[in-house]
This record gives C-alpha cells, structure tokens and sequence, in this order.
C-alpha cells in the first residue's frame, strides 16, 4: 500500500505464498479503512475486483466498492487506439512502467495511466459546468429512482433515463461507451439533471411523457413510439373468435399493444397457456390440420371443428378481459423509497389521467376525492398503456383503490 501523487492509493495483492495470514487481516483491515467511500480502479476493473472480493469473504469482509475501468476510461477519452492493453496503452501515452508483470509495477502504471486520462479529460473537457469533470458530477448524483437528462451546450435535452439507482445507472453510461453511438452521445454532454420519484412506476411514466415532450436525439425509438405492433382480435368465418398480431396502422379489433413483435407473441402465448385457447385460432400456428395443442391436448380442437364457437369464445373472451385489466376505474398506490409518501396513479374508464403523491397513514383506505385531489394530469397513449400493463402484471408491491 503506497500513496501515489499525494491522493491515490496504490494496492496489488501477490498470492498467498507472499504474505502470511496475519498480515492478510491487517492489510485487509487497513485496505478496508484507507478505501471507504473510495472508488475501486483498475485495468479490466471486474477481474481484479472479483479476485479481491474473494480474498476478503475468505477473511470475512463483505468489501463493495465503486467501480471503474481504465480500460473503458481510456476507450472513451483516448478513441481510435490499436490496443488498449495496459502495456500498449501506457507507452502509447508516455508512462514508463518498471516491473511490469509485476505486482506494484501493474498497479503503479494503472495509477500512472488513471492520472493521464484525468488529465487529458480535464484539459479536453466539453465544457461542463464550473470545469467539472464527470466523475465529479456523477458523484453527488442520487442513489435512488427517478429520471435523469443529459443536455448539451445549447442547453438542450439530448437524452432521458430512468433508474432504480440514478448514480448507478448514469455511471454505467460512461463505463460502456461500447458503441458509436454511445460514444457519440458522451462527447455530447454538458449537463446532468435529475428528479427523485421514489417510485419505479412514476418514473416509468415520467420519462415517457418527458421524452415525447422534449424529443431527445438520444431517444430515437422511444420518441418514435415503442407501441408498434398490437393484439388485434376478429371472428372467422366460423365464428371462431381469433387473435393475431399485426402492425398497429389505425385497423379496427385492437386489443392491446406492445413494443415488439416478439413482445405481443410471447404475451399471446401466455394467454393460451392460461385460457386454453388454440394457437392456430391465435395465429401462433401454421398448418393445414390440428394446432400442436390439439395434439398435447391443451387444444379441446376449435382449430378443427371438434369445439363449438360459443364454448370456445367464451375462454377467448376472457382472454380480452385480461388484457383489458381487472378493473376499468381504479387508483394505484406504490410505496416510495426513503420517504413518507405513496405514489399515486389514476385510471378511469380504462384511460390513464395522472400521477401524484400522498403521505402516508396507517391505513390505505383513502377516500377517492382525497387522492384526486393530488393527481396533476397527463396525457393517455399507447406507450402508457403498456407501461401500466406490464407494471400490473408483474404483481410487485402495489395496492389496488377501485373507483
């Protein structure tokens, strides 16, 4: 353990064979002690993190620290290079390493490399506010849920996020620059803000409604609308009643809609699993005879002939319902993280009008004037209908008030 440069401290562990046990703890303790509220950086970070977690469960610390990679950092700051290996990389930069494939040596180079990087940062910053660094803006963001934007020198949104963990999820920007367009939107930021919403469905619905208002270039899909293909629902010739998915394009017998293709079929085939509907009457099944279920039998054989459409319709009507949802007119309450308050989220008639907060009392009996009088109102579309959808049918820890 040496301190580098005055601030960074300087850690490489050698093996067993090179220390014994007793020192272990002590290093262990002093490591511990020197590294709280610390940042863990190293040359492919999550290998040599998980060798040190390791070592200290062994020891009977639960040791977690913040992590970065000088290998993404690098990426990131010094693009286009041939190699970023720890020795190419160094000499590519003019940091002279001595023992290398040596313990310190290694550790005394990533030091060496992390103090360039900041450096060639700070003399290249985009111009963030006050000469702030990233990791400095990054640091005192939130760790709780909500939705954050990055904006760019003209004071313009260019990207919205949401987040259980708003620190987390904005530091794994940065650490997996991995493609061109992240690296794009990187160089890009000038900016980060956020709000606190303590609750995963607010935010879900927040940034929704924030990215078709502010229309970032970073949101593309989301901005175009991710509702593209729906379950649409028709009778037959037989008076089957079918379903299918199609591209939503204005057509008539909607009955829900999804962000993918993949999204509506595998919810469709949920459906049949639950209701026993057919999978050729659901349009999950090509063939000239009997669907795979009739042959399983999970099929009782509307797909040929052998169940009448009334007894069939029946199932596939309850289908719908689902789909629908339970209630027609309903609040739901969410608790929020770290705070005395719920989450409050309105539907009526099947429409979504809006989202509020309330304290919280012992009991969840809320008279509906009350919790309307603390919805502020939204707009209903495609996209919110499928957030709610999904957030119900996951059965996370919700209370239901029906209107």
């Amino acid at each position: 353990i040496q301190r580098f440069s005055g601030k960074t401290i300087v850690v490489k562990y050698g093996g067993n064979a090179m220390v014994d046990d007793a020192l272990k703890n002590s290093f262990a303790r002093d490591i511990v002690l020197m590294t709280r509220g610390k940042t863990f950086v190293a040359h492919n970070v999550n290998f040599d993190y998980s060798f040190l977690r390791k070592e200290f469960q062994e020891l009977g610390y639960d040791f977690r620290r913040q992590k970065l990679c000088t290998v993404q950092l690098s990426r990131k700051i010094l693009p286009g290079r041939r190699s970023y290996s720890l020795g190419k990389i160094c000499r590519d930069v003019g940091c002279h390493i001595d023992d290398r494939h040596r313990a310190y040596g290694d550790a005394r180079a990533t030091a060496m490399l992390f103090t360039h990087l900041m450096a060639v940062e700070q003399e290249g910053t985009r111009g963030l506010p006050g000469g702030m660094s990233e990791l400095e803006i990054i640091r005192d963001l939130p760790e709780k849920t909500g939705v954050y934007y990055f904006f760019n020198d003209q004071g313009e949104v260019i990207y919205i996020g949401k987040s259980k963990n708003i620190k987390s999820r904005i530091l794994s920007h940065f650490q997996d620059a991995s493609n061109r367009r992240s690296r794009n939107m990187l160089e890009q930021i000038h900016d980060i803000t956020c709000q606190i919403t303590g609750s995963e469905l607010v935010a879900l619905l927040k940034e929704s409604h924030e990215i078709k208002q502010y229309k970032p270039m970073f949101n593309r899909r989301q901005r175009r609308g991710s509702t593209d293909f729906g379950v649409y629902h028709h009778y037959d010739q037989s008076q089957y009643l079918r379903f299918q998915v199609k591209k939503n394009q204005g057509q008539n017998g909607l009955v829900a809609s999804f962000s993918s293709y993949r999204e509506a079929r595998s919810y469709l085939f949920h459906l049949c699993e639950q209701h026993g509907l057919c999978q050729k009457l659901c349009g999950l099944y090509e063939s000239a005879g009997a669907c795979f279920y009739y042959h399983v039998n999970q099929c009782a054989g509307a797909c040929v002939g052998k169940e009448k459409a009334e007894v069939y319709n029946r199932r596939a009507r309850s289908a719908i319902e689902q789909l629908n949802r339970e209630y027609t007119s309903f609040y739901i309450l969410e608790p929020t993280t770290g705070d005395h308050q719920m989450a409050v989220v309105k539907i009526e008639d099947n429409q979504y009008r809006g989202y509020g907060f309330i304290e919280k009392e012992g009991s969840l009996a809320f008279p509906p004037e009350i919790l309307d009088d603390v919805i502020h109102p939204f707009p209903d579309n495609q996209d919110v209908q499928r957030i709610l959808r999904n957030y119900l049918r996951t059965g996370k820890h919700y209370h239901i008030v029906p209107l």
